[in-house]
């Protein structure tokens, strides 16, 4: 089950570092399609906290199931934050909260 959450929180590193870095809407769709692939290796793709609500509103996922994808997305989108910082050091930092 660790799998899945590790593929669900590379995913979403992979579509938020494209936001950051390029911004544009294409690149950004590009992003989501490469994450998605990347994370529907071993989950369920989701990349998305609301998406992950609408699978459990529809029992596709268990309660403890979302917890863990959304968690995994959290922490992938903030590890996109902080390697963003880190290799912009001369450009103004994103603040997580």
């Amino acid at each position: 089950m660790i799998g899945t959450y590790i593929a669900e929180a590379v995913g979403s590193f992979i579509f938020f570092a494209v936001i950051l870095t390029k911004g544009e809407p294409v690149m950004i769709a590009v992003g989501l399609l490469v994450g998605i692939l990347v994370a529907t290796i071993a989950s369920q793709g989701h990349l998305n906290p609301a998406v992950t609500a609408m699978a459990y509103m529809e029992g596709k996922v268990t309660g403890d199931e979302s917890i863990g994808y959304i968690g995994a997305q959290i922490v992938g989108a903030i590890a996109a934050v902080q390697w963003y910082n880190y290799y912009n050091k001369s450009t103004k930092h994103l603040k997580i909260m």
